[in-house]
């Protein structure tokens, strides 16, 4: 009899053991699936072909072990994890780090960016990542490296018309697509810390351009503008890989001054504003992007929180359909940080696990009787009484 129980339980464990092994590998057939659905035709437009060529000349440029640790699939869970923190001596964010490449790896990845990015774009990028870091290797250079941005590299220009990559490190965390002949950098995280590197105030039209749309407002403009609460951003970094990527934004729908309230010239420095950010990319991929902000342009709101006074620290937001903008002093007026995310379910692009919006989930997480752990979010849950409370401080 025991003998008999023995041979059941064997039976069982290893039948156990396969629907696992199976469920494992179903999932991660739907992830590939998930990952690779959609994949655009290769591009014959000149600039699509450019950035192209100028991708696989980089991706030619490594060896076989660096391109496979660079590497991974289209909407890999890889493409989430991301953050502005800075990168300790043995931090591993995936992909390669910029201390493990040459002089020319690093040059020809450097050619890569400046066909994507605008010259403004470009030199932004270029201050940050090669400049601005130099600090924190004097201040501890036992614990932080001055070197730390990591390369991803999504999918295959080889072969396909849909590929990406991730710059991420300290103060900036980048998030490219080509998708067919449309071009994407959201998420994208841009900050520095000082705010003038060699010269060159890195944010200052970033600043600039947001005070000459506050001063243009009357009294009661500013009103619905200059909102009470503590000054910090509201959709940050990735940090975790949870793949429910999009945020639910209607909770900042009728929050702040609408751009339907302001006049021409209001407008015209909001839209100044909005292609700060918006021509960090080349201008031809910027154009198309700026055209659906701007079909959308009258159901825009901003928000100002903090000092009006330009010698103060400050925060300020910028909502539209297709464009979320932040800016803050993270602490006076040396430490900047700004982001920029697609609040219509584009960020990470089509190939994003979960591209719908998370209003059910939300609900679910503040509700006292269902309590779900957000943990794996990358940004925190406020129920309405919270939020009250806070922006009461």
């Amino acid at each position: 009899m025991l003998h008999k129980m023995l041979i059941i339980f064997i039976v069982m464990l290893m039948a156990c053991i396969i629907a696992l092994t199976l469920t494992m590998l179903d999932a991660q057939t739907v992830e590939t699936e998930n990952a690779t659905e959609g994949i655009a035709e290769i591009s014959t437009k000149p600039s699509i072909v450019a950035l192209t060529r100028a991708m696989k000349n980089f991706r030619a440029s490594l060896d076989s072990e660096l391109l496979a640790n660079a590497s991974f699939p289209l909407g890999h869970k890889e493409s989430y994890s991301w953050t502005n923190t800075p990168a300790g001596r043995n931090d591993d964010r995936g992909g390669i780090s910029f201390d493990a490449l040459s002089t020319d790896h690093l040059t020809r990845f450097y050619e890569v960016l400046s066909v994507f990015l605008s010259d403004n774009g470009y030199t932004k990028v270029s201050l940050i990542t090669k400049d601005t870091e130099k600090h924190l290797s004097d201040i501890n250079p036992s614990f932080w490296a001055s070197n730390r941005y990591h390369i991803a590299l999504f999918g295959n220009p080889e072969t396909d018309g849909s590929w990406g990559f991730q710059l991420d490190g300290h103060h900036l965390a980048l998030n490219f697509l080509v998708h067919g002949d449309a071009v994407s950098i959201v998420p994208a995280l841009i900050g520095t810390a000082p705010a003038t590197i060699d010269g060159t105030v890195v944010l200052e039209k970033e600043r600039g351009n947001a005070f000459a749309l506050l001063n243009s407002l009357d009294e009661n403009q500013r009103k619905k503008a200059i909102q009470k609460g503590r000054r910090g951003l509201r959709v940050g970094a990735g940090r975790t890989t949870d793949p429910f990527l999009n945020h639910d934004y209607s909770e900042f729908v009728g929050v702040g001054l609408k751009a339907s309230e302001m006049d021409g010239t209001q407008k015209a420095h909001l839209r100044n504003l909005i292609k700060t950010y918006v021509y960090n990319l080349e201008t031809e991929f910027a154009d198309v992007w700026m055209a659906d902000i701007d079909a959308g342009i009258d159901n825009t709101y901003f928000v100002w929180i903090g000092s009006t006074t330009t010698s103060d620290p400050i925060y300020y937001r910028v909502f539209n359909p297709d464009i979320w903008i932040e800016f803050n002093n993270e602490s006076g007026l040396n430490h900047i940080h700004t982001i920029i995310r697609s609040p219509n379910g584009n960020d990470y692009g089509i190939f994003a696990l979960n591209r719908g919006p998370k209003t059910l989930l939300e609900h679910h997480t503040l509700e006292d009787h269902e309590k779900i752990n957000d943990a794996l979010f990358d940004y925190s849950f406020f129920s309405l009484q919270d939020r009250e409370n806070m922006e009461a401080r």
